[in-house]
């Protein structure tokens, strides 16, 4: 966007008249940008220990904490540039990488008269295994990739203000891995690793609006909103096995072809240069995956043996920065 700078471009309002640019072009020819991300995943916080009072079976009951996992903030990034394809459009192509992981561990309580042990909530319940007496780790990592290429147009614009619309098409990759350790009791017991992954591919239409209000020194406020739907597979895997052993204790591949949606919006504030060849924008941003297979919805349909009605809506959240290149 643009607001009288006729040395590189200038806005609907002025180029005609105020700007004379020949020829006529409206937004800059070029840019490129990249983006900061620092975001937090939401919503697939996995339950899988629990403090309790004995090994298991009648009379044990929890006993203090239950261990959950989940990713805090981390950071991510997104990059990308445009050219333009007319007086007030152009093509613009993004990609955009997010890695998260966290740990977790949890040991077993101190109780009264002693038998404090750890239950493990992931295991599949007809495994022959009892709690650990010592602790039990975990890890979990969620991670994404995307790849947009979009049109844009201007829908509306002015001296200080420009609405646009966008449509396109978006890939995706989304990856979710869990695992769990710890020494368990009971018929098969010993050194047992519980683990799952799920993997995502697919791709679909992507639609989006935004806009920017300009007001002095350079200073301005945006939004923007984007919606895609993809299909694709989820290619789901849970296992437990038995290191001690070298013995699998339970298996279960699952891939499943669905339609999930991918939205995103995001505000914040902006900056231009005087001569409007830098933008600088920070703010906040919402990003959710619906329908989608997610770490403890597989667990639980694995365990309860049922694969009917499996998904839920995953989010993303957290600060964005850009800084952005126009000619």
């Amino acid at each position: 966007m643009g607001y009288g700078a006729c040395d590189s471009f200038c806005g609907d309002a002025g180029c005609d008249i105020a700007c004379d640019c020949l020829p006529q072009y409206c937004g800059p020819k070029y840019t490129m940008f990249g983006e900061f991300l620092y975001l937090q995943v939401t919503d697939v916080d996995v339950a899988h220990a629990q403090q309790q009072d004995g090994i298991g079976g009648a009379g044990t009951v929890p006993f203090g904490d239950i261990g959950t996992i989940g990713p805090d903030f981390n950071p991510g990034f997104r990059v990308g540039g445009s050219i333009a394809s007319g007086p007030s459009s152009s093509l613009i192509v993004s990609f955009t990488h997010f890695e998260s992981d966290a740990v977790s561990s949890i040991d077993a309580p101190v109780v009264p008269g002693g038998g404090g042990a750890v239950g493990s909530l992931v295991h599949h319940p007809g495994a022959s295994l009892t709690a650990s007496a010592g602790s039990l780790d975990a890890t979990y990592d969620i991670d994404f990739q995307l790849a947009d290429v979009m049109f844009r147009t201007v829908w509306n614009s002015g001296p200080r203000h420009e609405l646009g619309f966008s449509l396109g098409a978006q890939y995706g990759h989304l990856e979710q891995d869990f695992s769990q350790s710890g020494i368990f009791g009971g018929g098969q017991g010993g050194a047992v690793d519980t683990s799952t992954s799920i993997d995502f591919d697919g791709g679909g239409i992507k639609v989006g609006v935004d806009g920017e209000r300009q007001f002095k020194h350079g200073l301005g406020v945006y939004g923007k909103l984007t919606a895609a739907a993809m299909t694709g597979r989820f290619s789901s895997r849970y296992a437990m096995f038995n290191r001690s052993t070298d013995q699998p204790l339970a298996q279960a591949n699952w891939k499943d072809d669905r339609v999930i949606g991918q939205f995103e919006y995001e505000v914040g504030a902006s900056w231009k240069s005087t001569n409007e060849r830098w933008r600088v924008a920070a703010g906040y941003m919402f990003s959710y995956w619906t329908n989608a297979v997610t770490t403890p919805d597989f667990i639980d349909a694995v365990q309860a043996d049922n694969y009917t009605d499996v998904g839920d809506t995953m989010g993303f959240n957290g600060l964005v920065g850009r800084v952005e290149r126009r000619w």
